[in-house]
């Protein structure tokens, strides 16, 4: 059996066995080394907002013509029923704040923070994200389709059943957070990193996973094609997982 996961540890990581195990005798030191590694090749860009934003009113500044809105933090406030297309959201911060019933399209959301958010629904088909920050919030079946995200970090989420189809990640972050059976049909991944999330059960059909670490993450039952892991980096106890899933007996 050993040498069978060793086999599927040659074929997702590209390492000669001997190599991989090698690799893996150094336990949590490596493990660390390795992170270490790839946060300093990541080099995420967090938000850059002014020292000064103004108080901001959903009702002043969001409306269905709305084209531009910046340096705002909006706190404790609720949007119900709002359509928005092609609106640039600039230097802003959303704290506590609910979406209901809202589809924002084609908007472009750049040096963004949504704290202790509830985007539970929410509708940002083909929205662009650059320096963005989700952080404690809720996004259970909210839709992301087509979207793009870059320097952009999931922190702390709460995320079943979001849609990210035909999206495209560059040098993002996802950490502690909930993706289960979440939707990543042909995304497009570069420069991910992942530490302590759940993707169990989510659906990564035909998507390009691009070398990423997922030995902190719960990847059970996850929809993907062993193809798709060549140069990406799991446990042996994932790979005996990946065996079971492809039928063969572990014992």
């Amino acid at each position: 059996m050993k040498l069978f996961i060793n086999f599927i540890k040659y074929t997702i990581t590209g390492l000669k066995n001997d190599d991989f195990s090698s690799f893996a005798s150094m336990g949590q030191r490596g493990y660390n080394k390795a992170k270490r590694e790839r946060d300093d090749n990541m080099q995420l860009i967090f938000p850059i907002l002014p020292e000064l934003l103004l108080p901001g009113d959903f009702a002043q500044f969001w409306g269905p013509d709305a084209e531009e809105i910046r340096g705002s933090q909006f706190s404790g406030q609720k949007m119900q029923a709002l359509e928005l297309r092609g609106c640039d959201v600039d230097q802003c911060v959303f704290s506590n704040c609910r979406f209901i019933q809202c589809r924002l399209e084609s908007c472009r959301f750049c040096d963004v923070i949504f704290d202790s958010c509830d985007l539970s629904n929410l509708q940002l088909p083909n929205c662009s994200f650059r320096r963005t920050v989700f952080k404690n919030c809720k996004l259970s079946g909210s839709i992301f389709s087509e979207a793009a995200f870059r320097d952009t970090a999931f922190q702390h989420v709460v995320a079943p059943y979001t849609n990210f189809l035909n999206s495209k990640w560059k040098n993002c972050l996802l950490q502690h957070s909930d993706f289960s059976e979440a939707f990543f049909a042909e995304a497009v991944f570069s420069s991910l990193s992942l530490e302590e999330t759940r993707l169990t059960r989510s659906d990564f059909s035909r998507a390009k996973l691009d070398k990423a670490d997922y030995r902190s993450c719960d990847i059970r039952d996850v929809r993907w094609e062993l193809s798709q892991l060549r140069g990406c980096v799991i446990s042996y106890e994932q790979a005996a997982d990946l065996a079971r899933a492809a039928g063969i007996s572990v014992q």
